[in-house]
């Protein structure tokens, strides 16, 4: 008896909150179609589904989305496909910015709360939704999504259909890499340096510790040059090493040592992969380089070290 009653109950809270998910739905449809949200929403979904650039999903995201109600965007995009959320690069902020802030474009953001003010629309009051975007399992970036409709569901399905398209470029365009899959923590990562960063240094316009191993972490998979990492930055050569040494003590080469060797042993510890896996995921053409790198940085090879720190 008390098994049936069990029993009943379970299905009569399973009935009540099929109930309240019908009802919500019934609500939320309706609020967009008093909104006139269908055949906005059809507009932009054929609109951003058929863009096969940025330039494209610019263009139609500058013309589609004030049909919808929705005053602006500021997109924020990581330059690959990634597990979890990644710092990302405003590229693309509808309306305009004045032409004295549009030299910040692009402008690179660790996290969605470290966004500058800057960037959002100026003389108005004006509210704005964040929106992950996220499709498959990946991770591409987000938005903010300047205010204007009452209706959440629009700013739902904008999210939705925004991260299809972005999905479906991130793919054409081969923005894909195996090592995003597996890179550490990055916080982890860089507290297992080292050295005493001082990442709270704020100077306007000078490029920053955090600036820095953002860079080397995204280029983990790569043998970075100096030059391909100033010319990122806007700067020179002699000007960018010299901001390394001095926020880092370490040189670019060094520091992105240290960074891929505590990767590596993360993937060690991890087991699964094979040492010339863990090379190449690493950006080691060369399994002995690795070894030798390896070794420089820990004072023991590659399997010395998994030997003694075996689980």
């Amino acid at each position: 008896m008390q098994e049936n009653a069990e029993q009943c109950a379970w299905l009569e809270n399973c009935c009540n909150a099929l109930r309240v998910m019908y009802s919500v739905t019934l609500r939320y449809d309706m609020i967009s179609r008093q909104n006139g949200g269908l055949s906005s929403l059809t507009s932009f979904a054929l609109a951003v589904t058929e863009v096969s650039s940025m330039q494209q999903l610019e263009h139609a995201l500058r013309f589609k989305l004030t049909e919808l109600g929705i005053q602006g965007i500021i997109l924020a995009l990581s330059p690959y496909l990634t597990e979890q959320l990644a710092p990302a690069t405003v590229h693309i902020v509808v309306p305009d910015l004045p032409p004295e802030l549009g030299k910040l474009i692009p402008y690179r953001v660790r996290e969605p709360r470290t966004i500058s003010k800057a960037l959002f629309p100026h003389g108005r009051r004006y509210s704005a939704t964040l929106e992950i975007l996220c499709h498959n399992g990946k991770y591409m970036g987000y938005a903010y999504l300047i205010g204007g409709n009452e209706s959440l569901a629009v700013y739902d399905d904008v999210r939705e259909l925004l991260s299809q398209a972005l999905y479906k470029l991130y793919l054409l365009e081969n923005r894909t890499k195996a090592n995003t899959l597996v890179i550490s923590d990055r916080e982890s990562l860089i507290k297992k340096l080292p050295i005493s960063l001082p990442l709270q240094e704020t100077h306007a316009g000078k490029i920053q510790a955090q600036d820095i191993l953002d860079y080397l972490i995204d280029h983990m998979d790569q043998i970075c040059t100096l030059e391909e990492m100033a010319d990122y930055f806007g700067l020179s050569k002699s000007h960018l090493a010299r901001r390394i040494r001095f926020l880092t003590g370490y040189s670019m080469q060094t520091l992105h040592e240290l960074l891929k060797i505590s990767q590596a042993k993360d993937l060690i510890k991890g087991g699964g992969l094979k040492m010339h896996d863990i090379a190449a995921r690493l950006g080691y053409t060369n399994p002995n380089y690795f070894s030798n790198v390896f070794k420089k940085v820990t004072g023991m090879s590659p399997l010395a070290w998994k030997k003694k720190n075996r689980r």
